[in-house]
């Protein structure tokens, strides 16, 4: 697991690193009311990609992994998924050109199809516990769409619509790859129309009330307007590689945790790779001292308000490093509602809290409202770890 949660870690980290760089491109040189509307629709296409997913992939890897789950049966759902968003896709394009032909909530369709492709492309790479290989397709992804970005950019594509087509031909890019790498070349068997969510159950809640969490950008800006999503979504990705490393951390763990025994057997897995998560920790508490500075030399006056923003996202990533990885350990032992229930609420605390905070404290209300529901999250997490392993100590059944 250590070798695979390095790699995923490096492959994560540098992509993120590159998509921070595209997000600070694409801010400089419009104002944060322009750039805003552009984040607000992918932020909506990333948060439309978790409710089609609805826990399949998290599912599809636990099963690969125990082999309970047939290769033609997997198949059949992968593509099944995949032409299910196509469609929803292009209905939501349809109608939001339709019915608001000068907003830019369209862009969710398209980046909600390539996200749902890519993430579901690598499942069989991720059961095998073949980080080496997802990690080559996390690399190719932003690679793809940095190639793209100054592609369109040398031709005089705008900066915002250059970022949100690179981001979704990227993501098209990394899905044919890691679906050949699955492959290994070889020819498929013909498939055939599965349901694609049949035993998701708790997993698609889970993952539904984490992506609702993404709609915290776009809520922003009704409430507050697109300057204030400006101002949050200018820095909100500054904080991914380190909270993407302990998801990193988090995929390579998954398939070791779903044939693990006990929480003893688990921890003896983990801790070969806590050195991890703990350096993420570190600098997330780097990027809250340096945010000021950091904030003023890359941006400029005009996005001022973003450090505060940024000091308080750098501490929401601090429990949700070590939730991660939590939520993995109690959905393989058989705790799946339990972690479903504890999203869910956070979730509809942080949307809540943002309406109401957003409309005094702009972007910094949002931020306050996410660090309030991880905290939350943390501490629930917390508590149903130490109930389940009281429970395997005193010899009580799944």
């Amino acid at each position: 697991m250590a070798h695979q949660a390095l790699l995923l870690a490096a492959a994560t980290g540098g992509s993120q690193v590159l998509v921070a760089v595209l997000y600070l491109l694409a801010a400089r040189g419009v104002t944060p009311s322009e750039f805003g509307s552009t984040v607000a629709g992918i932020a909506l296409g990333t948060a439309a990609a978790g409710f089609i997913d609805f826990g399949t992939n998290n599912h599809w890897t636990r099963e690969l992994a125990r082999g309970t789950l047939a290769l033609d049966e997997f198949n059949g759902r992968l593509l099944s998924k995949i032409v299910i968003a196509l469609l929803a896709a292009a209905v939501w394009c349809g109608a939001t050109l339709l019915l608001v032909p000068g907003s830019l909530i369209w862009i969710a369709g398209p980046i909600a199809v390539a996200l749902v492709a890519n993430q579901a492309c690598q499942v069989q790479l991720r059961s095998a516990a073949r980080g080496d290989l997802v990690a080559l397709v996390i690399v190719a992804d932003r690679v793809f769409a940095s190639v793209i970005f100054f592609v369109l950019l040398a031709v005089s594509v705008s900066t915002p619509t250059a970022l949100w087509i690179s981001l979704s031909v990227g993501s098209i890019g990394a899905a044919i790859l890691g679906r050949r790498l699955a492959q290994h070349g070889g020819r498929t068997a013909r498939v055939r129309f599965r349901f694609p969510w049949r035993g998701a159950h708790y997993f698609g809640l889970t993952v539904v009330a984490t992506s609702s969490q993404a709609l915290d950008l776009t809520l922003l800006s009704s409430v507050a307007g697109s300057a204030a999503a400006g101002v949050y979504g200018a820095v909100s990705r500054w904080t991914q590689p380190m909270s993407l490393l302990a998801a990193a951390f988090s995929s390579a763990l998954a398939p070791y945790a779903a044939r693990s025994a006990d929480l003893r057997a688990t921890w003896l897995e983990v801790r070969r790779a806590i050195w991890m998560p703990a350096a993420a920790i570190v600098l997330a508490l780097a990027v809250f001292f340096a945010a000021p500075a950091v904030v003023d030399l890359l941006l400029g006056g005009s996005y001022s308000g973003s450090a505060a923003v940024l000091q308080v996202l750098a501490l929401v990533v601090i429990p949700s490093i070590i939730c991660q990885p939590l939520v993995v350990v109690l959905q393989a032992m058989h705790r799946d509602r339990f972690v479903a229930v504890v999203m869910l609420i956070a979730a509809l605390g942080q949307l809540t809290l943002v309406a109401v905070l957003a409309r005094g404290a702009g972007a910094l209300g949002a931020a306050t409202a996410a660090l309030v529901a991880q905290l939350f999250i943390f501490i629930a997490l917390g508590v149903g770890v130490f109930r389940l392993r009281a429970r395997q100590s005193s010899g009580v059944p799944k």
